[in-house]
């Protein structure tokens, strides 16, 4: 491959010096200018793998031109020539994007060598950006499959919950009498019909509220929540279930516990899982203890432990009882019934809730599920978008997406008109948004916070614009003096790298 290389340098002996050496010797196609200028155009017209500038030029020097190519043409590479320049140069010119330096007076053998070697790197990162995009395609490819497959689990669980239902009322109406007597076979068959309606069911709700997880669209009512009653409320309501094994459940967990973000329904959900777990393998005569505390070691998160003294689990088992349609037995003849997904779909609301899970155990001696619950800190950020933003957050830093955050605020002294205000601008901009996945909340009298999913800088500008063009066309309409609308707006990871960068810019441009 022959490789196109701009030689820029104010001295015309060593332009022509160079030309000689790189088109001779290295079999380098070569054009040569005399100053940054120069290259500048030359740039412009044709192609070029490299640009070997020398550091110390009138006008415009070598560092100069290194960030105008970067911000220009950062697919070409630069090489920089210096002979008095000290260390701190050359520091510099890494830090602009140089890839090589070569001192003057040149060795030409070690010149060719290194320019080959940053052309080869280059031939190489080439090839592996190539490779990511044919990566990135396939994982889109991968995500759209996996968001059709869980939209048909979707809609088929809900369109088969509706005809079951009215099965299931057929059937409990002919069990009650009211068609007409029924004779001891005939209750005999029509009950365990209506035992496995039941059951479908319940396969039924749980594909869809997997489904619904799967996908990001699980609602959350998160508020910052004290976990005792919901604890104590799941113990309680499973008491007979126990009692009728004489299984003993017990709660262990200090007087004062710190309050957690959470959504108290979600967590009784995760409570019946786990307990009812625990009650389907514990023997008769056994114990399930439920204890809350501060995860070891800090104090960001609240673990809840869920221990029976069951069968216990094989260790090459635990990393799979997470896995939708596991289970431990792993047989059609296997003791206690289940569809397989409890544990997948208490995962889902775990992490959901910003959590994590795990489980301990030791064949013969039981099982501890253990899972986390982030800590209240009282933050005036409103809770639920807190949870949320941080999901849709994590979702972006593992598939490399882009996220956007925007913060809107009416700027008006009277709260009368700034609630109607924001009323009125809450449904604008649900319209302005471009996702289905893009989180909008509002908090009271305050200002709307919303998060646009896979949306880069560009597109977050076009939305912001949209956004406020909008506002000014409705809150005009009708109004002698329309109220000052204000947007702060940021992007990850154009912007800011964390989620805290991403609040501190929004709420910096919301300031201006």
């Amino acid at each position: 491959m022959e490789y196109g290389i701009l030689v820029v340098d104010d001295e015309k002996e060593i332009r022509d010096f160079l030309f000689q050496a790189l088109t001779r010797f290295a079999g380098f196609k070569v054009e040569l200018a005399a100053s940054a200028e120069e290259a500048l155009q030359k740039i412009k017209a044709g192609a070029f793998d490299l640009v070997l500038t020398d550091l110390k030029m009138p006008q415009k020097d070598g560092l100069q031109l290194v960030v105008e190519i970067g911000n220009t043409n950062p697919e070409i590479l630069t090489v920089m020539m210096t002979g008095h320049g000290t260390i701190d140069s050359v520091l510099e010119a890494m830090k602009r994007g140089v890839s090589d330096y070569i001192t003057k007076p040149f060795n030409l053998k070690e010149m060719v060598v290194r320019l080959q070697k940053v052309l080869k790197e280059k031939q190489r990162f080439v090839k592996l950006k190539d490779f990511a995009a044919q990566l990135e395609r396939a994982n889109q490819e991968l995500r759209r499959i996996d968001e059709m497959k869980s939209e048909f689990i979707s809609v088929a669980s809900h369109e088969l919950r509706t005809p079951l239902a009215a099965i299931k009322n057929s059937v409990q109406l002919i069990l009650s009498g009211k068609t007409g007597a029924l004779n001891e076979t005939q209750a005999k068959f029509l009950s365990m019909a209506d035992r496995n309606i039941t059951r479908l069911t319940n396969i039924l709700n749980d594909l869809l509220n997997l489904s619904k997880i799967e996908s990001g669209k699980i609602e959350m009512k998160i508020e910052e929540l004290d976990l005792r009653p919901p604890i104590e409320f799941i113990l309680s309501s499973l008491k007979p279930q126990a009692d009728s094994k004489s299984i003993q459940l017990i709660m262990e967990a200090p007087e004062k516990l710190p309050m957690v973000y959470g959504d108290r329904e979600k967590i009784e959900q995760i409570m019946i899982n786990l307990v009812g777990n625990g009650l389907k393998f514990t023997p008769a005569g056994g114990r399930i203890s439920v204890a809350v505390k501060l995860q070891d070691g800090e104090r960001n998160n609240l673990a809840v432990s869920v221990q029976d003294t069951g069968m216990g689990i094989p260790p090459d088992q635990l990393e799979k009882v997470f896995d939708r349609f596991y289970q431990v037995e792993g047989s059609l003849n296997r003791s206690v019934g289940g569809t397989g997904l409890g544990l997948a779909i208490t995962k889902g609301l775990v992490e959901s809730l910003q959590g994590k899970i795990w489980v301990e155990s030791e064949i013969g001696k039981g099982t501890t599920f253990t899972f986390t619950l982030p800590v209240a800190k009282g933050e005036k950020r409103e809770p639920h978008f807190r949870i949320l933003l941080d999901r849709e957050f994590r979702r972006a830093q593992e598939n490399l997406l882009p996220l956007t955050l925007l913060l809107i605020e009416v700027l008006e002294e009277s709260d009368e008109v700034k609630t109607a205000a924001l009323d009125q601008l809450e449904d604008l901009v649900r319209k302005c948004l471009c996702r289905k996945a893009d989180l909008l909340i509002r908090r009271e009298k305050d200002k709307i916070l919303a998060a646009l999913c896979e949306t880069d800088l560009k597109g977050a500008q076009v939305i912001r614009r949209r956004i406020e063009e909008k506002a000014q066309e409705e809150f005009i309409a009708g109004r002698e003096q329309p109220p000052v609308i204000k947007v702060g707006a940021a992007t990850y990871p154009d912007e800011a790298l964390s989620k805290r960068e991403l609040f501190g810019k929004a709420k910096e441009r919301l300031r201006r």
